[in-house]
């Protein structure tokens, strides 16, 4: 298998790799051919390995010789590693640099003091120069031009008999502009004049397969794209001199005040860490992390970089599955055409004109106009409806959140008309309950189950809290929800778990947590801990200012606290000891989750961004700011309402009133993007299933919508005649929030705006919501309602 992304023979990858390098050399994209050629090792460049030392650039010749070979690998390889060695050493002589040259003997010759005798009896008498003239046979050095062709000379042989690089030294015969001309064949409309198309392919191909130099280098050269995570990397590890060089592939600091800044903050922190060096004093790299911040929000605002940010959506290995149509149409045409045709022989050297393979509008496009189809206006077939970056024909379940790396976007998922959508309109099409309740507490802004499923919490708008217990027998816990009801729970005391109001109305933020039988919960005011037994108010803490916002349980009895004033607080309120003190966001913490696998904290403000922590030393891993695929800016409301972990722990669920994302931690790399229609907004709560197979959505329409966690595809519609009670439904009536049940992917409690709580879940005679036991055109609608992005 070739190609980390699709199965393709070992021949189909080399020829890409060769059509690839045959582009770049065509561009005169110098550092990214070189650069592939290394990370590749198809070709070994003798012209250009002649030239690096001819130019006497030591460090890189031994670079590119050690992509292909080891110092180990054979006689002849030990060979080629020592003549460059004792030629840079003697050349150190020749400038009369006896330190450098003691000093390459110590750590780059003294290797071979254990190899063969005449490599031996060489270094013996190196070692005992002290001036080249000394030595008629290694006089010629003091010349170095003459010197260093000689040695290309010799290198040349060396090579030639080396074993290991032999095969690799005759680069194929390629026609000019072969790899736009394949694509052409696909795409009619593709002009070979359109090259940043064709160098967004080559880009995620060599994002997939991993060849990370190539991939950056050419991402300098071209200017199409701007990878910010790559360049976030050279300021958090303090490498300013690259940081600077990729930064002025793009900009220089005289093309507007925002690079101007970007430019003077990056020689600033260098010459600050110099002299901390000096004083011996350790790297701040928390300091570090807050200037990226800061440079994401210039790069953004950068005229000159923020058009370069965005990358097309397209599937998976597109270019291989390109190359791979091409050749699946080429072999067997080889084969009928000339009868002595095999694999071994048939080549992408002078392909010809062909008729068209498949048909696409553009290489860019999601999906091609319907104009000039060549297609029977008759047939009604779409199968041929394609285009260069997205393949239609794949099965829509190997798109199940896709391993992406953040410099590649997701690809675009296409309104299916072949998927049949459930509506469900009455009460009667699924099975609802209404939880009993004599009070009325406002809107339900919390809600939440046991970790067992056996009772359910809310908390609302007021600031009181509601508890729904089911009974604890196994027959009643299975029926629960469907036909047993359960009951509101009320102590013998009489109490009523009620938190702290904000002095503010605006500043109550509500939020809670369980643990075992006790409840942390908080409404703008101080946070308070409830005994769920008796409801007696065991403790409270954190008295504002700031305000707790959110949170979270974590291992070791620890929790995390997010406050309005951005910062978060990992503590535990039994021991009263603070952990850390975390500083990333610029506006309060509106959510929060962790990850048991990776340990990672991930945090979501009012700020529309994410960052990751590491919860060993609690430093920030990375961060992220919301924006939408449609326009590639942020959104102008900025809060991420809610996130979670999907239960693989590495998927995160990313909810705005506009959009749902899911990103995979802990790298934040982008998986997908979910937008429903204008109708349905905003978004009020979306969650998981407790299987993670589906995603629950709550609209202001009063929609509750499921969608195919795997493919982001609609699967059913819940209407809120369908679960609300006649009478009382109005434009100010719908969910608020949804909390999935911990064992029932298909059941789920929503809160409402009138306090009410119901749940739902499927008919019995259905396996799951949106597959019915039977097909009834009345029940379904052929259009999605919602536009994926994934």
């Amino acid at each position: 298998m070739y190609g980390s992304k699709m199965c393709i023979d070992k021949d189909m990858y080399t020829h890409l790799i060769i059509l690839i390098m045959k582009f770049l050399e065509e561009e005169n994209f110098k550092e990214s051919l070189q650069a592939l050629e290394q990370e590749s090792k198809i070709f070994f460049n003798m012209h250009r390995f002649g030239e690096i030392v001819m130019n006497g650039e030591w460090e890189k010749a031994e670079k590119y010789l050690s992509a292909f070979t080891k110092l180990d690998d054979s006689n002849h390889s030990k060979k080629m590693f020592f003549e460059l060695r004792k030629h840079k050493y003697c050349e150190a002589l020749c400038r009369h640099d006896r330190t450098e040259a003691d000093n390459i003997f110590r750590k780059d010759l003294k290797v071979f003091s254990v190899s063969q005798n005449r490599i031996n009896c060489e270094l013996a008498e190196l070692l005992a120069l002290k001036d080249l003239r000394e030595n008629e046979q290694l006089s010629w050095y003091t010349n170095a031009t003459s010197s260093r062709a000689k040695l290309i000379d010799n290198l040349k042989l060396l090579v030639k008999e080396n074993r290991i690089l032999q095969d690799k030294l005759i680069f194929p015969c390629v026609n000019n502009s072969a790899l736009s001309s394949l694509i052409k064949l696909i795409c009619p409309s593709f002009e070979k004049e359109t090259k940043e198309e064709l160098i967004y392919l080559i880009h995620q191909f060599l994002n997939e397969e991993e060849f990370k130099e190539t991939l950056h280098k050419l991402e300098q050269e071209t200017r199409v794209f701007f990878d910010i995570n790559y360049f976030g990397e050279y300021i958090t590890s303090g490498e300013w001199d690259n940081a600077e060089k990729y930064l002025s592939a793009f900009t220089n600091m005289n093309k507007n005040t925002y690079s101007a800044k970007m430019f003077s903050q990056i020689q600033r922190q260098k010459y600050l860490e110099a002299v901390d060096r000096q004083q011996k004093l350790p790297s701040d790299f928390a300091e570090r992390a807050h200037l990226f911040d800061d440079f994401k929000v210039l790069v953004e605002r950068n005229p000159m970089l923020q058009d370069k940010l965005k990358f097309p959506s397209m599937d998976k290995s597109r270019l291989l599955s390109l190359i791979k149509q091409i050749m699946d149409w080429w072999v067997p045409y080889c084969i009928n055409v000339m009868p002595n045709a095999n694999n071994e022989t048939i080549s992408l050297k002078d392909f010809p004109t062909v008729s068209n393979l498949r048909y696409a509008s553009s290489i860019i496009a999601d999906k091609p106009s319907q104009e000039g189809r060549p297609l029977d206006a008759s047939s009604g077939d779409d199968s041929n409806d394609s285009s260069c970056f997205n393949d239609n024909n794949q099965s829509r379940e190997s798109t199940s959140l896709p391993d992406a790396d953040s410099a590649v976007c997701p690809k675009s998922l296409e309104k299916s008309v072949n998927l049949k959508l459930q509506l469900i309109n009455e009460p009667s099409e699924c099975r609802t309950l209404l939880l009993p309740d004599n009070s009325f507490g406002g809107r339900v802004v919390r809600l939440i189950y046991s970790h067992s499923g056996d009772f359910l919490v809310a908390l609302t708008q007021t600031a009181t809290h509601k508890l729904w217990k089911w009974q604890s027998n196994k027959q009643s816990l299975e029926e629960e929800n469907v036909n047993v009801e359960p009951q509101l729970y009320q102590p013998s005391s009489k109490l009523v778990m009620t938190n702290d109001i904000a002095a503010d109305p605006k500043d109550s933020i509500s939020c809670f947590a369980l643990r075992g039988s006790h409840l942390f919960s908080a409404s703008g005011g101080k946070i308070s801990i409830f005994s769920l037994e008796t409801f007696q108010t065991l403790a409270t803490f954190a008295n504002p200012p700031p305000i707790a916002t959110y949170f979270i349980l974590l291992p070791q009895d620890l929790f995390a606290f997010g406050f309005d004033d951005s910062s978060i607080l990992v503590h535990c309120p039994f021991t009263k000891k603070t952990k850390a003190k975390l500083k990333g966001h610029q506006n309060r913490i509106t959510c929060l989750a962790y990850s048991l696998s990776l340990n990672v904290l991930v945090s979501s403000g009012a700020d529309a961004q994410l960052c990751v922590w590491d919860a060993v030393g609690w430093k920030k891993l990375c961060s992220k700011f919301l924006h939408s695929f449609q326009t590639g800016l942020v959104p102008e409301t900025t809060v991420v309402n809610h996130i979670q972990f999907h239960p693989d722990q590495i998927h995160l669920l990313s909810i705005h009133e506009g959009q749902i994302d899911v990103y995979e931690a802990p790298t934040l790399n982008h998986i997908s993007q979910l937008v429903p229609d204008k109708m349905d907004l905003p978004i009020t709560y979306a969650t998981y299933s407790c299987d993670g197979k589906c995603i629950y959505v709550s609209c202001k329409s009063g929609h509750v919508k499921v969608f195919d966690t795997s493919t982001l595809e609609l699967r059913c519609q819940i209407n809120l005649t369908a679960y609300a009670q006649p009478g009382t439904i109005s434009l100010e009536l719908y969910p608020l929030v949804i909390a999935a049940h911990p064992s029932e992917p298909n059941r789920i409690a929503l809160g409402l705006t009138n306090g009410r709580v119901h749940v739902i879940e499927p008919l019995e005679s259905e396996v799951e919501w949106g597959k019915l036991p039977f097909t009834d055109s009345r029940e379904f609608s052929t259009t999605f309602g919602s536009t994926a992005l994934e």
